[in-house]
């Protein structure tokens, strides 16, 4: 009798151990993964078609000719152009949602399908209803989310 007991007890510890074991690897693989670019694909491609600094100062020219805009800032990290638009004073929101989509006009269609676009539109006026305000345009879509 004692020595079946002892038997289940190493069978149920083996078990245990192999579970343990199976428990660990699956979290394993799932946590770390196999650490694939979160971007997918298209940022092998950005090597051709890499921003350049005309197009930033493209950019910037056309948000400045807004006269309430004090400073605009463009950065680029990986597959994302980021822009920052410091206002004087309140512009109104149509005149913002033009001149997004005149940066369209600076980009082939090529670069508009790797990259997203973020801006971040802020006012000096603390009490804007309007500002501030985040706008994306994801490469896959055809116009900024406002």
């Amino acid at each position: 009798m004692k020595s079946k007991n002892n038997k289940l007890k190493i069978i149920f510890i083996c078990f245990s151990i192999v579970l343990f074991l199976a428990i660990l690897i699956f979290f394993g693989c799932i946590i770390l993964g196999d650490n694939k670019n979160p971007y997918g694909d298209r940022c092998d491609e950005k090597i051709n078609y890499a921003i350049d600094d005309k197009q930033i100062k493209k950019i910037k020219k056309k948000f400045k000719e807004v006269e309430e805009v004090k400073n605009v800032d463009v950065y680029t990290k990986l597959c994302t152009i980021k822009i920052l638009i410091d206002l004087k004073s309140d512009v109104d929101l149509e005149i913002m949602k033009t001149k997004a989509k005149e940066i369209f006009e600076i980009f082939s269609e090529d670069e508009m399908t790797l990259y997203d676009f973020a801006l971040y539109i802020s006012s000096d006026n603390k009490e804007s209803e309007v500002y501030p305000i985040n706008v994306s345009k994801h490469s896959s879509r055809e116009d900024f989310s406002w």
